[in-house]
């Protein structure tokens, strides 16, 4: 069994910026890589505005158990 100890405040802070990083370079990633595939193809600025919209769910999908996973260890080690 592991040992429960206090979490410092310092490295709750330094795991939260990591975690929400992560996450937000996964939306960030995915909205702009969807929306650079939609300006290839000429396509409307509506359907453009729904590609990156979808790329931000898709970011979030991923980004977000990466993102918890970066926490737990920040946190763990």
């Amino acid at each position: 069994m592991f040992p429960l100890e206090t979490v410092n405040p310092r490295d709750l802070l330094e795991a939260t910026v990591t975690a929400v990083s992560i996450l937000g370079g996964a939306m960030a990633y995915t909205s702009g890589y969807s929306a650079s595939r939609a300006m290839q193809r000429g396509q409307a600025a509506d359907v453009l505005g729904q590609r990156v919209n979808e790329g931000i769910g898709q970011g979030f999908a991923v980004g977000w158990p990466v993102a918890l996973i970066a926490f737990i260890l920040e946190i763990w080690i």
